[in-house]
């Protein structure tokens, strides 16, 4: 997908719709102490995923931010993952997904790379840098759960 596709149209783009990944959602509800919260006008979605608004007032060339925040907790709290305002950005043919970095305030770090199947889904795949979001228990490259774009027009009903 390029810039023109998305960008062009980013007045009927509602959010971003992103499940992390099914295996650590299913690790952390396993969990006696597990807890998944959404925070800052995030949803959570019956299919696992989490709906993050478009901030169309921090857009900028070449990235599209989304609002607010998953958190993955357990193991009385030595457990925590966030994942805050999520940003698609696109270096040169590439795309990444970015959030607030955890580690380093004010920072933000690519966590999955996006290849887009068509102009609502994208195949993700854990990037070096997230890949401490999750101690080290996955990989880099990993496949992730896909991200999906979500329309106003199409999506008005989910």
């Amino acid at each position: 997908m390029n810039d023109n596709t998305l960008f062009a149209r980013i007045d009927r783009i509602a959010g971003l719709a992103w499940g992390v990944h099914r295996p650590f959602r299913e690790y952390i509800h396993r969990l006696a102490d597990g807890h998944v919260a959404v925070h800052d006008g995030a949803q959570m979605l019956e299919s696992g995923e989490t709906l993050f608004p478009l901030d169309v007032e921090s857009a900028a060339p070449r990235e599209l931010p989304f609002a607010g925040s998953l958190e993955f907790r357990g193991h009385q709290g030595m457990m925590a993952v966030t994942v805050a305002h999520p940003r698609l950005q696109r270096e040169g043919e590439r795309w990444w997904l970015t959030i607030a970095d955890p580690f380093e305030p004010g920072a933000r770090m690519s966590i999955v790379e996006v290849v887009f199947q068509d102009d609502a889904t994208g195949i993700t795949r854990l990037t070096e840098s997230g890949t401490d979001l999750f101690m080290g228990n996955y990989t880099d490259s990993t496949v992730f759960d896909p991200i999906r774009i979500v329309w106003k027009e199409k999506d008005a009903h989910k």
